[in-house]
Order: C-alpha cells, then sequence, then structure tokens
C-alpha cells in the first residue's frame, strides 16, 4: 500500500487557505485602521506625516538632513496613503450629513425601541421610507401590531408639524 500525503493545503476550499483570512481570496486577518473614525484617524496620519517631513526642513542643519534620510520616507508614505484616504473619507462624511438632512433617519422619531427595531430590521432606515408605505404592508412585518403602526403614524405626523413649526408657520395661523 502506498504512503499516503497529507493534502496540499492549495486542494482545499479559497476560505480555508492559510494567510487568506475569514473573508476570502485576496482578504488579510489584519484589522482595518481607518475602518473605525476614518476622519480623525487619517488627519492624524497626514499631521503626523507631515511633521516629520517639513520639521526638519525647518530645523535645517546636518541633523535635519539625518532625519529626513532615515524617518523622512516614513512621512512621504504616510502623506501618500494618508492624503486620498482622508479626502475620501471627508467626502463620504459629507455626503452622509446630506442624506440626513434630506432623508432623516427614523431614530429621530418619538417611538419605542422595539418599533424601531422592526422597522430596520425590515429595511426602513429613512422617514421617507416608512411614510410611503400602505398600512397593510406595514402590518405585515412581523412583530408589527396595530398598536406599533399608531405609534409610526403619530410619530411622523408630529415630527411633519415640527419640522413645519420650525420653518415659521405658527400653529394657530392668526400669528
Amino acid at each position: 500500500m502506498p504512503p499516503t500525503r497529507p493534502p496540499s493545503p492549495w486542494s482545499v476550499g479559497p476560505r480555508q487557505m492559510p494567510g487568506m483570512g475569514r473573508a476570502g481570496v485576496g482578504q488579510s486577518d489584519l484589522a482595518d485602521p481607518f475602518a473605525e473614525d476614518p476622519v480623525r484617524r487619517s488627519a492624524a496620519l497626514v499631521a503626523i506625516s507631515a511633521l516629520i517631513v517639513v520639521g526638519p526642513v525647518l530645523v535645517g542643519g546636518p541633523v535635519a538632513t539625518t532625519v529626513m534620510l532615515s524617518i523622512g520616507w516614513l512621512g512621504l508614505t504616510g502623506l501618500v496613503m494618508g492624503v486620498p484616504i482622508l479626502i475620501w473619507s471627508l467626502a463620504e462624511e459629507g455626503w452622509a450629513m446630506v442624506q440626513r438632512r434630506l432623508y432623516p433617519p427614523i431614530e429621530v422619531l418619538a417611538i419605542s425601541p422595539r418599533v424601531t427595531h422592526i422597522l430596520r430590521r425590515h429595511g426602513y432606515r429613512a422617514i421617507r421610507d416608512v411614510e410611503g408605505v400602505p398600512d397593510d404592508e406595514l402590518l405585515g412585518l412581523s412583530n408589527m401590531d396595530a398598536r406599533g403602526l399608531r405609534e409610526v403614524r403619530r410619530a411622523i405626523s408630529l415630527w411633519k408639524y415640527q419640522r413645519w413649526q420650525e420653518r415659521g408657520f405658527p400653529a394657530t395661523g392668526y400669528d
């Protein structure tokens, strides 16, 4: 009987190959340093990298030359990587602010956490998403009852009324 070889690590599926991470081909097990609060982190990277590059130039002399030759490449690398990430993160944050202003999320409504969770679970993120849906469809959501539907409709009406008053339209009509 011929000896059996252990299976090659490359003969298994792509999710089990060594060095490929949990997510599969081309992914890494390393955490993304810019996944959480990318604007603050990329701004810090750009500021520190700019200090590494510009600081020795401002100081001058042989020490500055030594610093630039020893760690200046790190500063330039940080700038090359950090500036595009900072620009992209600022653009994404600006777009998210515009979206929140134009289409406020359902979290601004005065509804119970239970109803908020039901709506989020079924893909309703903005007030305009819920507002245009017929009552029968909302009642068809799992765990949504008539009380929850009344709560949602009442909260949307109050929210609209408050926005109407904030725009300078009085409640009475005599003012």
